[in-house]
Parts: structure tokens; C-alpha cells; sequence
């Protein structure tokens, strides 16, 4: 579920995602995305693999990421 409620493990929901993947892209502005997956995969075990897609969405909508179809990059926007 996307709304968080009392029992959500923030960790792993779309907002504690996004923040992780904020982290990431500070290390190197644009990555790949198979890159960015592995690292979250490696920081949280495998847990965030259910809401990693929604949480890129969530970041792209905000305009905190550009994503380069391309190069299949994601690149973190300065705002």
C-alpha cells in the first residue's frame, strides 16, 4: 500500500525509499539504473525491490530526478 499507515516499516515504504535513493545519487549524480537497484537491494536486503518503482515516480514527479531513457541513468536534479 502506497498510503503509509501506523503498522508501514518506513524503512521500505515509498518515503524511505525515495530517501535512500536521494542518498545514492549525492555519491554520483547519474547512475544507472541497475546500479541504483543493487545498491538499495544491498542497504536494505531485498526489501525494497515491492516499492523501489514507485518511489523513482514519486521522485520524478517532485522533479528530483531526470531519468535518460538512452543510457537506461537516472540523474539527481539540483532544485
Amino acid at each position: 500500500m502506497i498510503k503509509p499507515t501506523k503498522y508501514t516499516n518506513i524503512n521500505v515504504s515509498v518515503i524511505g525509499l525515495s530517501t535512500e535513493i536521494l542518498k545514492v545519487l549525492k555519491e554520483d549524480k547519474v547512475q544507472k539504473y541497475d546500479q541504483i537497484l543493487d545498491k538499495i537491494r544491498y542497504r536494505k536486503g531485498g526489501q525494497g525491490n515491492e516499492f523501489f518503482l514507485l518511489s523513482l515516480i514519486f521522485l520524478f514527479s517532485l522533479g528530483k530526478i531526470k531519468y535518460y531513457q538512452e543510457e537506461d541513468a537516472l540523474e539527481l536534479l539540483l532544485s
